[in-house]
């Protein structure tokens, strides 16, 4: 019954002694499932129904707006919750047969760093089935993930939704939701240290030019490499107060820009194939002013496909003076 957790029941679940055991309408968590098993219950597809994509979104965004409220007021989370709770909605939006749409629902500027939550679990959890991560690694990356901003629990809401310009001052406050991130997953009862590790790491930087410790390479934790990557794409796709979202193929070049630098290379560039994986058969404006499908992305060259316009196969990997423009 494990492929009903983040499916909805469409009925009131009783065991045999008529004792109410899963409410009509309650989203199934893993707890619920368990529970259930012990009943000796078992559903069927005719006893769940799929949930809206906005219906879990707003749902998760719901859970993380309460969970930053009671890290705020504690300085700890409910882990317990954060797993039986979050982890099931999260997994049920990455089986979504069009993450594309899922992705554009978490890109407006709306409660950002709640929605950047969401986005972040989901895109690591995507970054980690490319790099072939089982299913238990799977759900802690996820987590680490969801869990990865924390400590902006901490930072001043008129700073983090400040319209203009942060003051150095400003900034540096900013910074330390790395570390209070860090502080509140220790603090907190059943949370692995590997998250407490991605809050503090996820803005370090291959290089050495990131943030707290200013580590490099070997010296960051791989779950939070991943993490930088999934922070980047979403906070660059993002409608903010104070910008505008980049065009899907700027934040696309200016990733693979960064692959040998800033960003892990091998992570870098499996995330952009499995993106552009994602776009092929959308149509695409080129630098020239032609129009074309992408067909096909390589490994080595994710960022330049092959596109074919009017019959005609151009490998943009190839053509130095042509590559994407936008996307149609």
């Amino acid at each position: 019954m494990k492929a009903y957790i983040g499916k909805r029941v469409n009925r009131n679940i009783y065991n045999e002694s008529g004792t109410l055991i899963v409410p009509v309408s309650r989203v199934l968590t893993d707890r619920d499932i368990r529970l259930l098993a012990r009943q000796g219950v078992t559903l069927c597809e005719q006893d769940v129904e799929a949930v809206s994509i906005v219906y879990l979104i707003e749902s998760a965004i719901r859970e993380v707006r309460e969970l930053f409220e009671f890290a705020k007021q504690t300085d700890r989370i409910p882990f317990a919750r954060v797993r039986d709770k979050v982890v099931p909605l999260i997994l049920e939006l990455s089986n979504h047969p069009d993450l594309n749409q899922t992705f554009r629902y978490l890109e407006t500027y709306d409660e950002y760093v709640y929605r950047h939550s969401v986005a972040v679990a989901l895109l690591s959890r995507l970054i980690g089935k490319v790099k072939g991560f089982d299913e238990a690694q799977l759900t802690e990356l996820t987590i680490a993930g969801f869990l990865h901003d924390i400590g902006k629990s901490k930072v001043p809401g008129a700073i983090l939704n400040k319209p203009g310009r942060l003051t150095e001052e400003e900034f540096r406050i900013v910074k330390e939701h790395t570390v209070f991130g860090y502080e509140i997953l220790k603090r907190s009862e059943g949370v692995p240290d590997r998250h407490a590790y991605v809050a503090l790491q996820h803005h370090e930087r291959e290089d050495g030019s990131g943030y707290p410790l200013g580590l490099k390479g070997d010296g960051i934790d791989q779950f939070s490499k991943i993490v930088a990557v999934a922070d980047v794409f979403h906070a660059m796709m993002s409608k903010r107060v104070y910008k505008s979202p980049l065009p899907l193929c700027q934040v696309l070049k200016e990733l693979a820009d960064n692959v040998y630098g800033s960003l892990e290379p091998g992570i870098t560039l499996a995330f952009l194939k499995r993106i552009m994986d994602m776009l092929i058969g959308n149509r695409v404006v080129l630098t020239d002013g032609r129009e074309g499908r992408i067909v096909m992305a390589s490994a080595a060259d994710p960022v330049r496909p092959v596109v074919e316009v009017d019959g005609q196969y151009i490998d943009l990997s190839a053509e130095g003076s042509i590559a994407l423009e936008r996307m149609i």
